[in-house]
């Protein structure tokens, strides 16, 4: 079984086509991090060529935008959407947080990833958990 991934930056509506990891995807968190210098806060699209930049050897293919009404999206739908080992990570770049639709799972989880590394536009996720 590969450890696969596949990554989505949205900002607001607007969805990123899938960055798919066709190994090392329970590491998607940490390479979300280290790519952070290189992601658009408020432009979804660069932020899949910006993490294609930073991770070139890890980033297998890109696939499309899941279609509309993604927003309202549970398990089951991200699961028919992908569901590989990992599962689907959505990193809001508006309210900087990373949730992952994992595998064998009914509920999603807010997956802790520092995106501070672009300065002055995007905290940590730690400090926007503490404060809601």
């Amino acid at each position: 079984m590969r450890d696969e991934a596949l990554i989505h930056f949205h900002y607001g509506r607007h969805i990123s086509a899938g960055v798919h990891l066709h190994a090392n995807g329970a590491a998607a968190p940490a390479l979300i991090s280290e790519a952070a210098p290189y992601l658009d806060p408020k432009v979804p699209g660069r932020c899949v060529v910006g993490f294609c930049t930073a991770h070139p050897a890890a980033v297998d293919d890109v696939t499309n935008a899941p279609p509309s009404g993604w927003q309202d999206w549970q398990f089951k739908e991200w699961d028919d959407w992908f569901g590989r080992i990992n599962g689907v990570f959505l990193v809001d770049l508006k309210q900087l947080k990373v949730t992952q639709f994992p595998l064998y799972s009914c509920a999603p989880q807010i997956v802790r990833c520092d995106l501070s590394a672009l300065p002055g536009r995007l905290a940590p996720v730690e400090s926007w958990l503490t404060k809601n």
